[in-house]
């Protein structure tokens, strides 16, 4: 088919489907989509609680976990070593297909009486790293997600092989690094963007081989330099002490003077290296794949997001994993060698021919409509088949999912070929990825039909406020441990763990001021959204025309990869 352009029955935005969509969904035996790409990725998301946590009872041996789940919760929650032991089967939950109700009413059923898991970690490779999601291999760590094989690191997220490291996002293969966005085998660096291979660097955006350097940009291989300007390494030595990041008030200055140069200076339109012909941002190692972010070694992929794990091949609207994937499409969680998955979350190990099905793992195949299955084949809704019966019974499902839609309370539709509704998801939407990447208020989420849940702030009885915190972290001693402080901004309650403490004294910054949550929030809304727009590059004279993630009317000089190259330094 040739290219067509569709209303989103969600946004009600036009959205194009290509030629090249159609022939991936021929490829895959599904119908285009009725929701466009960004409603999609939101409706992906909304399924996903990623950072709030509760400490409760496991419903299969009473023994205190840490979970996604709050006590009480209507469905049965497992702890990560309960729930992957032998000796209970999610087959035996298993109920016939009825088809005097839609699907995904069927399905609703079966979610709430399946055991699901506290956590999703693999809980044996975790050393004292209980309060862990998405994660393996790590050990001392706390409130980290989608981190392997760290060490010592607090309220991280995608931060592998790192040490001591704090508050950060995107940060690999690093140590001692404290409010960074996107770092790489860097050391001591803090409140920092884009870097790599830096040592002592602080208040900089877009440095490569740099060491001892403070609100400095696009430089290459520098050494002492302060907003930019070369100093000698005894000059800097004097003129570095000017500047205390272990006062907050010097910290505040010094993120207002970043803000101001950083808008001095011309941006690559994406970040990425060893790609081609993508679109996107964050990209690496990826070729023939479009409107894609954060992802690596993706190969004739579109749609795609957090695919850390290469490669992925000719899939679409995938939100997470990876690793030797292929012909995935509209799933959150998919891959580790597995094939033909749609419309799931979280299936992985060496699977295929899946489809809306959740919490599947250890080698499946031939599925639909099941949760937490393990070594199966032939089953629909948790209920074993013959493969003839199982073939068969497919067929009439998805002919009577468009002959019966699943109708939302807004009144979406949903056929054979879309996603689960939001509203089937465990969570409030303020609870998921989707409010870290895609904010709304309680209003608006409400306004929209998605769900929402009264998060229970301030439990603890308050000590201290935010505001009466010592300014600087030497005036700090270790009674601050004992303290209950409110976050006056967001009227939350959080403590200073000790290993917390110990990397703000180690780097010499402040206490922070607001809730860790609120803090990684704060970060992901400097980066740029998972969307793009036609641009010209701004460089005079320049031509080149791009696909980037600056929209038209932001303040930022925006280059293409030539020009921008020839800027640094």
């Amino acid at each position: 088919m040739e290219n067509e352009t569709k209303i989103c029955q969600n946004c009600k935005n036009e959205f194009g489907v290509g030629k090249e969509d159609f022939n991936f969904y021929e490829k895959i035996k599904v119908p285009p989509p009725t929701f466009c790409p960004e409603c999609r990725m939101q409706r992906r998301m909304s399924f996903l609680n990623d950072r709030n946590f509760y400490v409760r009872k496991c419903d299969k041996t009473g023994e205190r976990c840490i979970s996604l789940f709050p006590e009480g919760f209507e469905t049965p929650i497992y702890s990560p070593k309960a729930w992957w032991s032998d000796d209970w089967d999610a087959i035996s939950y298993g109920q016939d297909y009825d088809f005097s109700k839609p699907f995904f009413t069927q399905f609703r059923e079966l979610m709430r009486k399946v055991p699901q898991f506290s956590m999703q970690s693999q809980y044996t490779t975790l050393v004292n790293s209980e309060y862990t999601m998405m994660g393996t291999y790590n050990r001392n760590c706390f409130m980290v997600t989608n981190t392997q094989y760290s060490e010592d690191c607090v309220y991280t997220t995608f931060t592998p092989h790192s040490n001591r490291c704090l508050d950060c996002y995107m940060c690999d293969s690093s140590e001692l690094c404290f409010e960074c966005i996107n770092v790489r085998k860097c050391s001591r660096v803090i409140y920092s963007v884009d870097c790599e291979d830096c040592l002592n660097v602080s208040f900089s955006k877009n440095l490569r081989g740099c060491h001892d350097c403070l609100g400095c940009f696009n430089l290459r291989n520098k050494a002492h330099c302060i907003f930019n300007q070369q100093y000698t390494k005894e000059e800097y030595g004097e003129k570095i002490k000017e500047y205390d990041t272990g006062s907050y008030a010097v910290v505040l200055k010094l993120i207002d003077k970043f803000t101001e140069e950083d808008l001095k200076y011309p941006k690559k339109f994406m970040e990425g290296t060893k790609n081609n012909n993508v679109s996107g941002n964050y990209l690496y190692e990826s070729k023939n794949s479009f409107s894609s972010f954060d992802s690596v070694g993706l190969e004739d992929c579109k749609n795609c997001q957090f695919c850390h794990l290469k490669p992925v091949y000719d899939s679409q609207d995938v939100t997470f994993w990876g690793g030797n994937a292929r012909f995935v499409y509209d799933c959150m969680g998919a891959g580790d060698n597995e094939s033909m998955i749609k419309f799931s979350i979280d299936c992985w190990a060496q699977g295929s021919n899946i489809e809306y099905s959740y919490h599947i793992v250890a080698s499946n195949d031939d599925l639909f409509g099941c949760i937490g299955l393990k070594h199966k084949r032939y089953c629909i809704l948790n209920k074993q088949y013959t493969k003839d019966e199982y073939f068969e019974m497919v067929e009439k499902i998805k002919k009577h999912m468009d002959e019966m839609p699943y109708i939302d309370k807004k009144g979406r539709v949903y056929g054979y070929g879309e996603f689960f509704p939001s509203e089937l998801s465990f969570f409030g939407y303020n609870e998921t990825l989707a409010y870290s990447y895609l904010p709304l208020s309680e209003k608006q989420a409400k306004e929209k039909g998605l769900n929402w849940t009264k998060i229970e702030f301030n439990k603890h009885e308050i000590t201290k406020k935010s505001s009466e915190l010592p300014d600087n972290i030497k005036d700090v001693d270790d009674t601050i441990l004992k303290e209950v402080i409110e976050d006056e901004e967001n009227k939350r309650a959080y403590k200073i763990s000790e290993l917390e403490l110990q990397i703000l004294r180690q780097l010499n910054v402040p206490l922070p001021r607001k809730h860790f949550n609120e803090r990684h929030y704060e970060r992901v809304s400097k980066r740029n959204p998972m969307k793009l727009w036609h641009r010209k590059c701004m460089k005079e004279g320049c031509p080149n025309e791009f696909e980037t993630s600056y929209a038209p009317d932001r303040p930022e000089i925006i280059y293409c990869e030539k020009c921008y190259q020839q800027e640094v330094y």
